[in-house]
């Protein structure tokens, strides 16, 4: 026969620790297997598991809950990518004796047309920092110094 339980249709569960303890084993991203796998705790500091090594080929890494690529921090989104004013269209209905000489010390805004020594003609298409433009010239946008003592 048997044997009944009276009072209770349920078995008392009892709390499952999730402070993680040193020997235990869990899963883990193996550094050298590249792969999850069955780790083993080594240590632990300030309730978290810093150090652990891998049951299949004993190597020792720091613990790695997830595969890489796989976190839940959102990656950084890029920057958007300006598009470049085409040479041609911006040089249209410019004289090209009308264009300024490129000096370091000079200053420059957007829109001007200047005359580079060694890239030629070209027109600032942004002012990057203080000291730094952007200029379109017929072999593609280069940046360049300006404001410079």
């Amino acid at each position: 026969m048997l044997p009944t339980r009276l009072g209770t249709c349920y078995e008392p569960q009892t709390m499952v620790s999730t402070t993680p303890v040193v020997g235990k084993e869990i899963d883990s991203w193996c550094t050298k297997c590249k792969l999850m796998l069955m780790h083993t705790v080594e240590s632990v500091a300030k309730g978290r598991i810093t150090k652990v090594h891998c049951n299949t080929c004993k190597g020792q890494h720091a613990y790695r809950a997830k595969p890489p690529g796989t976190g839940t921090r959102p990656r950084a989104s890029r920057p958007a990518v300006a598009k470049i004013p085409d040479f041609t269209t911006l040089l249209r209905g410019r004289d090209a004796a009308a264009a300024r000489a490129y000096a370091q010390t000079d200053r420059f805004a957007e829109g001007d047309f200047i005359r580079h020594a060694t890239f030629g003609p070209g027109i600032v298409i942004a002012r990057r920092d203080v000291n730094k433009i952007e200029v379109v010239f017929a072999d593609g946008p280069k940046v360049l110094m300006h404001r410079r003592a």
